[in-house]
């Protein structure tokens, strides 16, 4: 299992500074963890941020900053040299993909080949309507922005018709230096999501809400890709994990931990930690670092004592 940190909202644990989180992504990358992530979203009509706050316990004010996150990723770029750079998760839809695989491309490149990048299709329709781009439809739509931004990332001129947007003979370089990057999809836990994920993704990233049935869902997750002819070992699992707490509301590691392994035993293949909510102040991150990048060595404990 790799080990990652997600990086939304750490500015606040620095007086609301940015420059302090690339200091933390670089010390975290320096110790051992795989993966540094961000979220994503572009606005909010206060409307619907309200209501999805009562609906969803949405747990962001709507005056939070959101970085943009491939810009972000880009200066996490710049300071690392091998954790993988992730958005968790990608509003792909309210972008238009040939600019899309540009951005993703040129992060690729930046980063000599780590990104990583989870894609969704959000919840909010006036985050569609600010952007001009179309509600309906935005799943078929996904699948359509991937094949296009993998058509791109690997051929010059690149060729594609699809339902909305379409491009011919179409010289959009530098291609990534991966020969495939991986995308990552954060739907919901169905046999047709997952089908979406076999057809042109690499693995599911998946909603805290739908932890209750996640053994089954990534038993699900690795029939269907083996009924697509993929290897269903290559699928992979990224799951969120929030802090457990004591009484006094402190962050539990011990606790979570356990929680953590489990979630390995049922097929999460990365487990990412927010500082943001396991953190007071910045002066803490040190000790959350090295404790997710020590699970590492749990697991392999774990591992060889089942041999």
């Amino acid at each position: 299992m790799q080990v990652g940190l997600n990086i939304l909202g750490a500015e606040n644990l620095y007086a609301g500074r940015i420059r302090p989180v690339l200091d933390m992504a670089a010390a975290a990358d320096r110790a051992g963890v795989e993966m540094i992530s961000t979220g994503d979203h572009i606005g909010f009509n206060a409307a619907a941020h309200a209501e999805r706050v009562r609906t969803n316990n949405f747990p962001f004010p709507i005056d939070h900053d959101w970085y943009e996150p491939l810009s972000l990723l880009s200066a996490v770029a710049a300071v690392t040299e091998r954790a993988l750079l992730n958005v968790s998760v990608l509003i792909a839809t309210v972008r238009p993909p040939v600019l899309l695989a540009k951005q993703i491309a040129t992060l690729d490149r930046l980063s000599d080949g780590r990104a990583a990048i989870g894609m969704g299709v959000g919840w909010q329709e006036a985050e569609y309507t600010a952007t001009n781009m179309p509600f309906d439809a935005r799943f078929g739509r996904m699948e359509d922005t991937v094949r296009a931004c993998r058509e791109l990332w690997t051929k010059a001129p690149a060729n594609f018709h699809g339902r909305e947007f379409s491009f011919e003979d179409f010289h959009a370089l530098p291609f990534p230096v991966q020969e495939r990057v991986p995308v990552i999809f954060g739907f919901g836990p169905s046999r047709r999501n997952f089908d979406r994920i076999a057809r042109v993704a690499d693995g599911w990233t998946v909603n805290p809400a739908d932890m209750q049935t996640f053994s089954d869902s990534v038993t699900l997750l690795r029939d269907i890709f083996e009924t697509h002819g993929r290897d269903p070992g290559s699928a992979i699992v990224q799951v969120s994990v929030s802090p457990e707490r004591r009484d006094d509301g402190t962050a539990d590691l011990g606790a979570t931990a356990e929680k953590t392994l489990a979630w390995h035993a049922a097929g999460a293949t990365v487990a990412v930690f927010r500082p943001a909510t396991f953190c007071t102040a910045g002066e803490e991150v040190p000790e959350l670092i090295d404790w997710a990048v020590g699970l590492k060595s749990k697991i392999q404990d774990t591992a060889e004592a089942r041999r």
